[in-house]
């Protein structure tokens, strides 16, 4: 079978990670990158056999079956869209945007285009994360107690400094919790029933030159009655492990990141223990660096292709990203107006 021919456009950190995994997957190819900088895009795509583009029209005309956008949140609309009119699938990294109906937008014209249209959150797709979900869906929780999520990590000021973007409520679409935190917080809301209504507070606590928060907390209610806690901030040196904590009237499960701190239930089955020797590991604070590693994007990828394939919705599509980013706009309503909001 031919392989998919792959674009990218948005050339940052991130976009290397993508590049790394395209070219390691058997059914994709890296054809092209693009940059207003044609340097930049030569430099880029030199890297890994492609071709670089500055001209948006060529770029989108060089055989692409699916572009991957790795941009600034708030500009990915202007990419996606003229793609998606050329029948090319569009895969965005998180957040699927900074404004929930520019990413209706772009839900709508791959619908209206009959393309394939996905949201990077690779976390849902990490081995322990898939034990997480298959136990809540299978109900052993119970009855939904508590469902919570803590982000605490650093980021420094070099960090925010390094793109004129960052840290920009423009072009960022916010601090901490849109960029760093909102994997998180769509890993929780993919646990848990609809969420229903948050309040929340925010706060600059230890950066400067950004306009945005670097601390956000909010409490959360969910459809199905069970309340919950959201804690985020890219300001906690030296930096702790993501942790989600879920508990119902008949089990408790707490992770750090893919490492499994209580597996417990009233209703203990045969691959249990089995679970707990392999994901149960002491907790290291490790959060102060922004690397990411590539195995649960490879997944991820595999997934879209795979929906490509089968013409299917791929497992993350426009719509499951829509969830987090309409309860980031949530919470931040909440945090301005200094109310409860409901979504």
């Amino acid at each position: 079978m031919d392989k998919l021919k792959f674009g990218i456009v948005g050339l940052g950190s991130i976009a290397k990670n993508h590049a790394e995994v395209i070219t390691s997957l058997d059914g994709a190819e890296l054809v092209s990158c693009y940059h207003k900088n044609s340097d930049k895009a030569a430099g880029f795509a030199s890297l890994y056999g492609a071709k670089g583009y500055s001209d948006l029209d060529s770029f989108l005309s060089s055989g692409l079956d699916v572009l991957v956008i790795t941009t600034p949140s708030a500009i990915r609309c202007e990419y996606a869209i003229p793609a998606m009119r050329r029948g090319i699938n569009v895969l965005v990294e998180k957040p699927i945007d900074t404004d929930p109906s520019r990413a209706m937008e772009m839900i709508r014209e791959s619908e209206k285009s009959g393309v394939k249209f996905g949201v990077i959150f690779q976390n849902r797709f990490s081995p322990l994360n898939e034990e997480i979900r298959k136990a809540v869906e299978k109900g052993r929780l119970g009855k939904r107690i508590l469902s919570s999520c803590y982000v605490k990590w650093f980021r420094s000021q070099e960090y925010y400094d390094s793109g004129a973007w960052r840290g920009t409520k423009e072009i960022d679409g916010g601090g901490c919790l849109i960029n760093q935190a909102i994997h998180g917080l769509d890993l929780l809301l993919s646990l848990s029933s609809p969420l229903d209504k948050v309040f929340s507070f925010s706060a600059l606590r230890d950066h400067v030159r950004i306009d945005v928060e670097d601390t956000i907390v909010a409490s959360l209610k969910f459809s199905d009655g069970s309340i919950g806690g959201f804690e985020a901030s890219t300001a906690s040196y030296p930096g702790c492990n993501r942790r989600i904590e879920l508990t119902g009237s008949a089990g408790t499960i707490v992770a750090e990141d893919d490492h499994l701190i209580s597996w417990s239930f009233k209703d203990m089955d045969d691959r249990d223990d089995e679970i707990i020797r392999k994901f149960a590991s002491s907790s290291v604070n490790s959060a102060s660096s922004p690397a990411v590693s590539n195995d649960n994007h490879r997944k991820e990828y595999e997934d879209f292709i795979q929906a490509i394939r089968d013409d299917r919705k791929p497992l993350i599509d426009g719509y499951e990203g829509l969830k987090s980013l309409n309860a980031v706009a949530a919470i931040y309503k909440s945090t301005k107006e200094g109310r409860a909001v409901t979504l």
